[in-house]
């Protein structure tokens, strides 16, 4: 009996280990206009879809150009957020890289007051269970940036602090450092160099994200969330040099007579004479490239994430909730990029 209930466990030790790892993965979506005004196709969407978190930008914090003076460029302009009431709202403080640069490590602590102050502006900072930090921080700007957290989390005690994570600070973490926050949100996109006009993608790309992936550490120091873009832009290249960034695909594209595609390279074209594109004024000679993901790309940038040391309980936020860019993706898309990124694929 004793040999029979020995193997009985080992065949059922041995099946356990042989069924794929799951984890709990719920729908999130990042706001990144600057008025709060969720329309009712936006709430609808996100209903069907059983989102749970909306990360919405509050602030974006930069160096004005002509004083050299550190200060919120763009402040969220708000309208009604009742509508919000069934969703956990999570403000999002954009600040550039270049802030920290400039302040160090000695103003961490003025610039925590500031940004504390700001934050304490809005109606739902009071309820807001958790604030999130977008910086690209870089090995020169680690220490100011890391400093300005744990100043934050000193002056709002009882939220819960966040921040984004690229993808070579998720590989590189005893080069980049990891921030003192309780949670991170792993930006599973930008993979390529945006400044090259030879690039495919900047966007993403499979073999681009797999180098990150791949020869990571096993285990990252905080829990991750994981980020995916939804999103499409125009770049434009003037002169071989990266020059400007329209959002999305503009329609007037189709114009023959202003734009023509290069070779058979569907994605991108050339200004044939001087116009305007989405309001900005174009030269002939301009390159333009559009980026974006069809639905087969998303499913390979969810299967890829899998493998990443994504928390049990993530979430899966999209970058970003706007009328025209759900419209080309449709709600069971979205559950399935949540399933597949469920699964925990071999690292």
């Amino acid at each position: 009996m004793n040999k029979l209930y020995i193997f009985l466990l080992a065949i059922t030790c041995l099946l356990t280990a042989c069924r794929p790892a799951e984890r709990h993965i719920t729908p999130g979506f990042y706001y990144w206009q600057t008025r709060l005004d969720v329309d009712r196709e936006e709430l609808a969407y996100l209903d069907s879809v059983a989102c749970k978190k909306v990360y919405i930008k509050v602030l974006d914090i930069g160096i004005n150009p002509a004083s050299g003076v550190v200060e919120p460029y763009a402040r969220l302009d708000m309208a009604d957020t009742a509508e919000l009431r069934n969703v956990e709202v999570i403000p999002v403080v954009f600040i550039t890289n270049a802030v920290f640069a400039a302040i160090g490590e000695g103003k961490a602590e003025w610039l925590a007051q500031k940004t504390t102050a700001a934050l304490e502006s809005f109606s739902f900072h009071k309820t807001a269970r958790e604030i999130q930090f977008d910086c690209d921080w870089t090995a020169s700007t680690r220490d100011a940036f890391f400093s300005f957290l744990r100043k934050m989390k000193q002056a709002m005690p009882g939220k819960s602090l966040s921040a984004t994570i690229r993808l070579h600070q998720y590989k590189f973490p005893k080069q980049t450092g990891v921030p003192p926050v309780s949670r991170g949100m792993l930006m599973f996109y930008n993979t390529g160099d945006i400044e090259s006009e030879s690039t495919e993608n900047s966007i993403f790309q499979v073999a681009d994200a797999e180098k990150y992936v791949q020869g990571a550490p096993p285990k990252y120091p905080i829990p991750l969330d994981l980020a995916l873009p939804l999103f499409s832009w125009t770049l434009v290249y003037r002169e071989g040099e990266f020059w400007k960034i329209i959002n999305g695909t503009p329609a007037d594209l189709r114009d023959t007579s202003r734009f023509e595609k290069f070779q058979a390279d569907t994605f991108r074209y050339a200004v044939k004479q001087a116009t305007f594109l989405a309001g900005h004024y174009l030269r002939p000679g301009d390159h333009l490239r559009v980026e974006g993901l069809s639905e087969t790309q998303l499913m390979k940038a969810a299967q890829l994430a899998a493998r990443t040391d994504l928390a049990d309980d993530a979430t899966l936020a999209f970058f970003y909730l706007d009328t025209a860019v759900i419209r080309n993706y449709p709600p069971k898309l979205i559950r399935a990029l949540c399933q597949k990124t469920g699964f925990k694929g071999d690292r």
